[in-house]
């Protein structure tokens, strides 16, 4: 899928915001043979008149300018609620054009990329021809986003709306399937679908996440044990260290598993490393009784936390999972992959295994490997499924690897 529709109706426009006339000129010949109409001035007012008046559907943006900088510009966009493709430039370091990029992504543009001067044709084209991954789905903030409270959660939980879907893991280098990781949806009545970004937070605050994390269990040990019990594969779980207050838990989570028939050790529980721990010395008890029981532990979002490391020392892990941010950029980030490595080489002097969430192509699957990355999960290897989607996914992928081994022989 390419640009939303809104964007594809939208003739191909490129505005540029630059001080130096010769960089518009230049930049404005190499998008004019690419097929674009190209308009530029070295002023940010008339920048603004001509976002309003001619609606472009591309802008680059130089952050170093002599009245309003272009980190000023990209906030008065963004408050402005365009809708374009961004591309920031600039001759400063590296580091200072992904910090605008990311603050200018953050208040909720669409941002193409950087363009580190000196440039070339071809990543200039490549960054006006981008389709970002970020919106080949619906992306939330081009959508209106309604509030929910404590009470509509109380209610989706007495009711059971809550639902599970699963996204696979593969190992690195052979691809070969794993398991899958189990990832909460909430199906509402009215309004469909709702993404745990907009209730977890809220079931933490509201005393509502210990109900929803044994739900979230039962659905997923129940599905994994109908499907997978004499295989190799795991199911991850993610559980917000609050449950962890609850003495009652690691046994609750021991029963279920006997219930379902599931051995704990196929089982992988994924902290979300962000969320505060009630009570650090009982987690450190309660989660190193999991680990006794054989369950593997995995701090999940590892990167983004205030106190990664001091975690990582603390508690008994056997996993690490890379931020998302840090693999989805990649490709077009220096820093990112640094970051990447870093992770991995920690893991590794760790003797943990090291997962990477968000590998949206080939590229960034192959980068991994090399780095000496263990599993990876993503789009690019397969979405967030609902139950009969996921098997019927992995059967799907199966039969083709049976089939090119066949051929392979012949």
């Amino acid at each position: 899928m390419g640009a939303p529709d809104y964007l594809e109706d939208l003739p191909r426009r490129l505005l540029v915001l630059d001080d130096d006339v010769s960089v518009n000129a230049t930049i404005c010949a190499i998008a004019s043979r690419a097929g674009f109409e190209t308009r530029s001035t070295t002023n940010a007012e008339e920048f603004f008149q001509l976002v309003a008046g001619w609606r472009p559907s591309h802008m680059i943006v130089d952050l170093v300018m002599p009245d309003v900088d272009g980190v000023e510009t990209l906030h008065r966009l963004a408050v402005s609620g365009s809708q374009g493709t961004i591309i920031v430039t600039s001759g400063l370091g590296g580091r200072v054009l992904e910090a605008a990029s990311r603050a200018a992504e953050e208040n909720g543009l669409r941002v193409s990329g950087v363009l580190p001067k000196p440039f070339t044709p071809t990543r200039l084209r490549s960054l006006l021809f981008q389709e970002m991954s970020q919106f080949k789905q619906a992306s939330p903030g081009l959508q209106e986003v309604l509030p929910v409270s404590a009470d509509m959660l109380a209610t989706a939980l007495a009711q059971k709306q809550l639902s599970v879907h699963f996204q696979p893991k593969i190992v690195c280098t052979t691809q070969q399937v794993v398991g899958f990781e189990s990832l909460v949806r909430w199906q509402h009545p009215e309004r469909g679908m709702i993404f745990p970004d907009q209730f977890i937070a809220l079931a933490e605050q509201s005393g509502h996440i210990a109900e929803l994390t044994r739900q979230v269990f039962d659905l997923s040990l129940a599905w994994f044990a109908d499907n997978f019990l004499d295989t190799d594969l795991k199911l991850s779980i993610n559980m917000s260290p609050i449950v962890l207050a609850d003495a009652q838990f690691p046994a609750w989570v021991q029963q279920a598993c006997d219930h379902y028939g599931v051995a704990p050790n196929q089982v992988t529980l994924e902290i979300t490393e962000t969320s505060s721990m009630e009570n650090p010395v009982a987690a450190l008890e309660y989660l190193t009784q999991f680990r006794i029981k054989g369950f593997h532990l995995s701090i999940d979002d590892f990167g983004v936390g205030y106190s990664s490391l001091v975690q990582l020392a603390r508690l008994p892990f056997s996993e690490m999972k890379i931020d998302k941010m840090f693999v989805m950029s990649a490709s077009a980030s220096i820093e990112s992959q640094k970051i990447a490595a870093a992770v991995i080489g920690l893991a590794r002097a760790l003797d943990l295994n090291v997962t990477a969430e968000g590998v949206e192509d080939d590229w960034t699957l192959q980068f991994l490997c090399d780095l000496g990355c263990i599993h990876a999960q993503g789009y690019f290897i397969g979405r967030p499924m609902p139950p009969d989607a996921a098997l019927q996914w992995i059967h799907s992928r199966k039969s083709r690897q049976e089939a090119l081994s066949e051929a392979q022989k012949s």
